[in-house]
């Protein structure tokens, strides 16, 4: 099955986004074979379809991303390389682009790339237990491009709030004002900000509506459902399958603070199978 990235670059190619290469040039034949490696039935297909590509083209981002993705290393050696590809990516580009098309860098296909190679980055950070520098990256991604097409903010929240950065939570729930009402990451990510900023009464208004949007994630917060292994396909929004594929960023955020934990609670049970099915 693709990762993630791949899909994203398949969907770019797919909708119509990116522009088909014509085999004009060494560079558009390996972007054509890092496509074809997105569609291998098998691993060993994809690996010769990417060493083809870098043979043509040794600098082709997505094809080192995948690479890298099947690639056995350590986690700090994973960050170093990440780091690498994040530098040619930026280079590739040109300092032009970082003017031309900030902030909506999303919008003009080149940047792809370069903004997948950060994500990736970022969740290494965070997963490496570099939290600071994972937000600053995602910061970065938000600075260039503000409609966040590729969803960071509900990563950056859950940091934030982690780290008792209410201000700058506070700013990332206003810049994006209709989340609360239908993401489970922003509608409990209010709940937090609240209590750690001791509005008690805003917390309990800002529960009620977490509850109504999700009531699912509740349930793992308090530690009454476990988070299985492997994570949904997809999600409905509202459903038990949004809470746990959003489930560990914002058991981080809450387990920074115990006594946030503590004061949910203290609030009224959600009374047995009320968000438990």
């Amino acid at each position: 099955m693709p990762s993630a990235m791949e899909l994203r670059a398949m969907m770019d190619r797919f909708m119509g986004e990116l522009t088909p290469s014509q085999g004009s040039s060494a560079e558009d034949e390996a972007e054509e074979l890092v496509y074809e490696a997105m569609e291998a039935r098998s691993l060993a297909s994809q690996k010769r379809l990417l060493d083809r590509a870098l043979e043509l083209d040794g600098e082709n981002v997505d094809a080192l991303l995948m690479k890298l993705e099947s690639s056995a290393m350590g986690e700090q050696a994973r960050i170093d390389k990440l780091r690498d590809i994040v530098g040619i990516a930026a280079r590739r580009l040109g300092e032009e682009a970082f003017r031309e098309y900030v902030p909506h860098f999303w919008g003009h296909f080149p940047t792809r790339s370069f903004m997948r190679a950060k994500e990736l980055l970022a969740q290494a950070l965070a997963e490496g237990g570099f939290l600071e520098e994972s937000l600053r990256e995602y910061e970065e991604m938000l600075s260039l491009n503000k409609g966040d097409n590729q969803g960071v903010r509900y990563l950056l929240l859950p940091g934030l709030l982690a780290l008792h950065r209410l201000e700058e939570a506070r700013k990332l729930l206003a810049q994006f004002p209709d989340d609360r009402q239908w993401s489970v990451v922003f509608a409990w990510g209010e709940v937090l900000e609240r209590v750690l900023a001791e509005d008690e009464a805003g917390a309990a208004v800002a529960l009620a509506a977490a509850r109504q949007q999700n009531a699912h994630l509740e349930a793992i917060l308090r530690g009454q459902r476990k988070v299985p292994k492997n994570m949904p396909s997809r999600f409905t929004l509202g459903s038990k399958e949004e809470a746990i594929c959003y489930a560990k960023p914002m058991l981080m955020a809450w387990g920074k603070h115990p006594r946030a934990l503590a004061w949910l609670a203290a609030q009224d049970k959600l009374g047995g199978a009320r968000g438990l099915n």
